[in-house]
Order: C-alpha cells, then structure tokens, then sequence
C-alpha cells in the first residue's frame, strides 16, 4: 500500500458521523473532511514541525490532514520549484537591495548542496509517493530563515540537511 493511499484512508476513516440529514450536492458526512483539512492548514507551522520530528499520524487527524496535504503532487511540485527558485536565485548576480522582510539565501552553501537540491527536486516531482516527514522536512529548510539554506556554516550544514530530508522521503 502506497504512503499517500494510507493517508488517504486515514483521513476517511477519521470523519465523524454527522447526525444531521445530507442536504443539497453535498453530503453532511463530507464537513468533517474538509473541517480537518481547514485546521490542519491553519495549523501547518505546528504539524510541520511535528512530522519532521517523525511523529507518527496514524492516531492523530490532524496530522493526518496535513500528511494528505503536503504530500499531493499539486503541493510536491509547488515545493520542488521553490528549490528551483533558491537554485535560479543563487546562481544570478547579486541581486540590488530588495524592499520588504526577503532573507537572502547563502549562496556558497547553495552552490554546495547544488546537486542534492537538484536531485531533492526531482523526487518530489516524481510520481512515487514519498513519506510526509520528508516533505516537512524540506518545507522547514526553506521556510526557516534562521536555517543552513540562509545562514553561512563551516560544516555543509545545508548540504547534510538536504541529504537528510532527501532520505526521509522514502
């Protein structure tokens, strides 16, 4: 059985039996779905954070939710061309001061983890299912300005974290 079908049946098996009768197109028993997916995207930061820590979703709808959302391919490749962008991005001259509250990426840690942001990229693009903690993963790399894809380290931090979240995926 495939990640994303498991997540899929999860979520349906989490819907709670609404005693009201169905009324209009929709059926009643349809809310509680799409009450699920409402606040598991109000509370994306939090669920995020805990599938990358590996906490499992099997008991808990909202993490359930957000598992089903991250790991779409509508999502997966939304994710794959924001590291396409950091890609572009470090590989242009150095851009005029920019207006507004932008982090600039770090470019020689970029251009270390070139060919892992590359093959990250590509995984997610590709049509096998990957495991939500790997998507969370790389969520929180480029959400996480005070993270190795924006601050400077002596280590290849953001390569190791890229390598990291590119094993998390399957």
């Amino acid at each position: 059985m495939s990640f994303a079908k498991t997540y899929r049946q999860l979520l349906e098996d989490s819907r709670v039996d609404d005693e009201r009768p169905a009324t209009g197109s929709r059926a009643a028993a349809d809310a509680p779905a799409l009450r699920a997916r409402a606040l598991a995207w109000l509370q994306q930061t939090a669920l995020d954070r805990r599938l990358a820590d590996g906490e499992s979703c099997v008991s808990d709808g909202d993490l359930t939710a957000r598992a089903w959302q991250i790991t779409r391919p509508a999502a997966r490749r939304r994710l794959a061309s924001a590291l396409d962008a950091v890609l572009a991005e470090a590989g242009q001259p150095r851009p005029r001061r920019q207006r507004g509250a932008v982090v600039p990426i770090c470019r020689q840690e970029v251009e270390v983890a070139r060919d892992e942001i590359q093959r990250l990229a590509e995984r997610l693009r590709d049509p096998r299912p990957v495991r939500p903690r790997g998507v969370a993963l790389a969520r929180q790399l480029l959400a996480d300005g005070n993270g190795p894809l924006y601050v400077p380290s002596t280590n290849d931090e953001l390569w190791r974290q890229m390598r990291r979240t590119a094993v998390a995926l399957d």
